[in-house]
């Protein structure tokens, strides 16, 4: 694919070769700005969550100065945060792949074949995926005692059948985007397994190191927004198993997403060190060779170059790199125990 091609990806004109395959992200495909996008979802959800509550509750002015109002919002960022980050995360596969072409053992037809396997998911997975999330993450109101400050109203009262439609439209995003995310995961493992490597310069693999760096950044974020739940009344008992599962999750995709290009590094780094220790054992017998000395390269040189590529890091990471996941990671602990504590307070004291 061309650089114009790849441009054109974030713009919103897809390639056919990357053509979306989820529904949930074509308003994103318009070519208007994403956070634009993402605030029509945030605002759609909110308004359409106030209208219904005031639909089944009746009219009721104080509504908009109680926590529920703000709970509905939050539920609408979220929903409208997962949609965007979701396509955002899309676009930044593809450019982590425009640039990692140089050391891609690929030609055109093989790129277009890498980023279609890398941010086209399957239709039939993203039915099934978004049904799974709309099943479990719907449930959660009829399910869980906790999502209501009081006793649970019955299956059939129209408050429970719309928290329980609002939790499964959430769901059927949350669905599409883990799907999405795990399918891209899976896809920079394999690639990096096949990369070339310059054990001279290793910049070349950045990209793998970013793409991690930026899933792990957005996930966290969605579990920061979820922690905020504790914060208002009647806050699920699920929130806890949420938080913690998207911070493994994030923890399991950053190292899946570098460990296919350490592997690389690592048999370049073994193929190119046996290398030179049979070039040393030669020039250490050349020694030894009347005459053969001057044809032979320098010792102190094949030691020199056999020091320089052992020190070369066999991860894709920085010591700033290294230094931003565990900031990421403290974000999200630091937010859910924060969360967790207000909640404690609250049920001390009030």
């Amino acid at each position: 694919m061309s650089q114009a091609g790849v441009a054109s990806e974030f713009s919103g004109a897809e390639p056919p070769s990357t053509a979306l395959t989820d529904w949930t992200l074509r308003p994103f495909a318009t070519g208007r700005p994403p956070l634009l996008v993402g605030l029509g979802y945030a605002l759609a959800m909110s308004v359409g969550s106030w209208l219904i509550r005031l639909g089944i509750g009746g009219w009721d002015a104080s509504f908009f100065l109680g926590p529920y109002f703000w709970l509905d919002v939050l539920n609408g960022v979220l929903f409208g945060y997962v949609a965007t980050a979701n396509w955002l995360l899309r676009c930044g596969r593809l450019r982590d792949l425009h640039d990692l072409r140089p050391v891609l053992r690929c030609d055109d037809a093989g790129w277009e074949r890498l980023a279609r396997s890398s941010v086209c998911v399957p239709v039939p997975v993203l039915l099934v995926s978004g049904l799974v999330g709309a099943v479990l993450m719907g449930s959660l109101p009829a399910v869980d005692p906790r999502f209501w400050e009081g006793p649970p109203p019955a299956l059939s009262d129209p408050l429970m059948l719309f928290f329980v439609a609002r939790m499964a439209a959430m769901g059927v995003l949350v669905g599409h985007a883990l799907v999405t995310e795990a399918n891209g995961t899976i896809a920079f493992a394999r690639i990096g397994s096949n990369v070339e490597v310059d054990l001279l310069d290793t910049r070349g693999l950045a990209p793998f190191a970013r793409a991690g760096l930026r899933s792990a950044f957005a996930w966290v974020l969605a579990s920061s927004l979820v922690s905020l739940f504790w914060l208002g009344p009647a806050a699920g008992s699920a929130n806890t198993g949420i938080v913690f599962g998207i911070l493994g999750l994030v923890s399991t995709a950053f190292y899946f997403v570098i460990d296919g290009v350490h592997r690389s590094i690592e048999a370049a780094k073994r193929e190119a060190l046996d290398g030179l220790r049979d070039d040393i054992r030669g020039a250490v017998a050349a020694l030894h060779s009347p005459g053969a000395r001057e044809r032979t390269p320098a010792l102190a040189d094949l030691v020199a170059l056999q020091d320089l590529i052992e020190r070369v890091s066999e991860w894709p990471l920085s010591v700033p790199a290294l230094v931003r996941v565990a900031l990421i990671v403290a974000l999200g602990v630091g937010s859910w125990l924060g969360g967790a504590i207000v909640e404690r307070l609250v049920e001390r004291f009030f």
